[in-house]
This record gives C-alpha cells, sequence and structure tokens, in this order.
C-alpha cells in the first residue's frame, strides 16, 4: 500500500466546503447566510489551491454540489465529490460521494446507515466544537469512516486536538477540511492522500490511509467573511425594500419573504456591523467566548477519559498514529507543507 507520506504520489482533497447553497444559520438571536460562495468561482479557488479533489458539502443540501460538479467539467485537473453537511438530531455529519441528498433531523446512526447504502462515506466533521452542531463522544460508536481531525475554520487550541485522539484511538481515517464560508478560505486544511483522483481518495479513506494538512483560518479571514455576508444582507435588503428581489438568487429570495419590519431593522443592523472597528470588536470578542467554550469541553473529555494531551507531546502522538495506520514514520518524507509546525494550535 502506498503511503500519503509520498509527495510524488500524494493528492489533496478539501473535504468540507460551503457555497451559497448551505442557506442561513443561526447564531444567538442573529440569522444570517452561511456562505455568499458562488460555486464556480469556489471551483476555480480549489484549482489555484492545487486540490485535485473538492467536496462540496452544503447543509442539508447537494444542489451547490452539482452545480460546481457540472462547472468542473470543463477543468480535468480538479473533480467533485458530491456531499452534504448533514443536520442529524444529535450532531452534524458529513456524507461524500452521495448520490441524493440524505434528509436532515434522522437520528445519526440512521443517517451514517443512509449515506453507506448510496455507497457512500460518513464522516463526523469538528466532533467536538464550542460552537457547531458536533456528535461529540457519540463518535465512539456510530459506524463512520473518518474523522475531521483538523477543521481550519476552529481556531482555539482544544478542538482539533480531542478529535485527533478520538481518531488515533477509535482507528477512523484521519481527514482535514477548512470549513470554508467563504472563497479565502477554500484549501486552508486538506486531506493527503495517495493518488491523484476521487476515486484514489475515497480509497484512501476506507483504506484509513490518509493524513492532514494546511494551516488555521485566520482571524482576519474570519472578519472579511462576517464582513461580506453583512454586505450581502445589505445589499439583498435594500433590493427587497425596493421591490427588486431577484427571485433567481436564494438569498435574495429568503430575505425577500421577511416581514418588512424586520427587514429595515436587518438593513441598519448590517450597516450598523460594518462601521469600523466594529468587525475587529466583534471577532475579538467571539474569539474569547469560544475559546472559553473550547476549554470547558476539553475539560469535561480530558477529565472523563483519564487521558491529557498536551501541546508538548501531541505531535508524538500523532506519529504514533500514523504507524497505528500502517503509514511512514519518517518526518523527512512528508511535504513540507504537511508538517504539523505549520498547522498553528
Amino acid at each position: 500500500m502506498e503511503s500519503v507520506t509520498d509527495s510524488e504520489n500524494c493528492g489533496k482533497a478539501d473535504i468540507h466546503v460551503h457555497t451559497k447553497f448551505s442557506g442561513f444559520t443561526k447564531y444567538s438571536l442573529a440569522q444570517f447566510p452561511d456562505s455568499i460562495s458562488e460555486p464556480d468561482i469556489v471551483v476555480k479557488a480549489a484549482i489555484k489551491k492545487g486540490l485535485e479533489v473538492l467536496c462540496i458539502t452544503d447543509h442539508n443540501c447537494i444542489g451547490g454540489a452539482l452545480k460546481a460538479q457540472k462547472y468542473a467539467r470543463d477543468f480535468p485537473g480538479i473533480e467533485i465529490v458530491i456531499g452534504e453537511e448533514v443536520s442529524t438530531s444529535e450532531g452534524e455529519m458529513i456524507g461524500l460521494f452521495l448520490q441524493e441528498r440524505i434528509e436532515p433531523w434522522l437520528g445519526a446512526e440512521e443517517t451514517a446507515e443512509r449515506i453507506h447504502d448510496q455507497g457512500g462515506i460518513a464522516i463526523a466533521p469538528h466532533p467536538f466544537s464550542p460552537h457547531c452542531p458536533c456528535l461529540g463522544q457519540k463518535v465512539k460508536y456510530l459506524d463512520l469512516d473518518g474523522i475531521e481531525v483538523f477543521n481550519a475554520i476552529h481556531r482555539d487550541p482544544y478542538s482539533n486536538r480531542l478529535a485527533s485522539r478520538e481518531s488515533m484511538t477509535r482507528g477512523k481515517a484521519s481527514i482535514g477540511g477548512s470549513d470554508a464560508h467563504s472563497v479565502e478560505m477554500v484549501g486552508n486544511a486538506y486531506t493527503t492522500f495517495s493518488g491523484s483522483s476521487a476515486e484514489d481518495f475515497r480509497t484512501s479513506i476506507l483504506r484509513k490511509n490518509t493524513f492532514f494538512g494546511g494551516e488555521v483560518t485566520s482571524l482576519g479571514a474570519c472578519i472579511r467573511w462576517s464582513n461580506g455576508v453583512a454586505m450581502e444582507i445589505g445589499r439583498a435588503t435594500y433590493r427587497s425594500l425596493q421591490g427588486k428581489t431577484a427571485q433567481e438568487n436564494l438569498i435574495h429570495k429568503r430575505i425577500g419573504r421577511i416581514k418588512k419590519r424586520n427587514k429595515v431593522i436587518g438593513l441598519l443592523g448590517a450597516a450598523l456591523y460594518l462601521v469600523p472597528p466594529i468587525p475587529i470588536i466583534a471577532g475579538a470578542i467571539g474569539e474569547f467566548i469560544i475559546r472559553r467554550k473550547a476549554r470547558k469541553i476539553w475539560d469535561e473529555n480530558s477529565s472523563s477519559s483519564g487521558l491529557q494531551i498536551t501541546g508538548e507531546n501531541f505531535d508524538k502522538r500523532m506519529v504514533e498514529s500514523r504507524k497505528y495506520m500502517n503509514l511512514s514514520s519518517n518526518l523527512g518524507n512528508i511535504p513540507k507543507d504537511v508538517v504539523y509546525g505549520k498547522i498553528k494550535f
């Protein structure tokens, strides 16, 4: 079996990318588009980042993935995998290589079964996230093919480490994904695999012959994403108030259904958010709150298992995990951008 540490035969896949088809998300009292990225622009960004495989995983939808796949037919250097980040009743689960949409809000076990019934791959994304619906300790008994051990938008120093521990102890494929909500974020984290095709990628996951690489998404990129979302909300709301809603635009269509009073409030809120330095302050406060929540999850899971993973021995444990997966333990053979020093926990 070829090793993903062979840089000459190593492909890169981003398994976790969103487009504007992801719909709206809710955080606290605010509702906003999960992404405003067009599928074709996302494909171009993936090509620019040197990805061989791009998995579009919109929330409870495969429409964006189908559009991206159609667009990518003109670009032989990249393949699009139809995916979906499914909202289960117990947390989110990613299905890859899907033939049809998976219904949301089923139990996690049934969701995994339906993914596999299609010949798909079931992945636990950000399993210990402090701000996304996640499976948590349920990954211990679910029939999963892989665990996302490196999610680029989880900037706290705890979530990814907990995920990597479960990947090691459960014998699941170690997966990396950008969880990109903007074009800028595509490919920030990725999965390395033997070969270069989508089928090679699928085989590598099933054989647990995968690894991860990349960098944590910067706070600046997160702020620019939120600014872009606020601008799109403002633009769509203003057009809607003028009676110029573009029905073919999913975001405009959703805002068009909102009551006029709430549109005015939303427009004012979007405009206020864009006033400097409010985005920076909001980003810093959000970062602080998320880190505190992540630390609490870390303490709860570490104390319950009796296992501590410190920054000092994290690299050692991940090297041991590669031995477990029958991969080379020679760091010298790993492509430079896969070495842990570039992953800023």
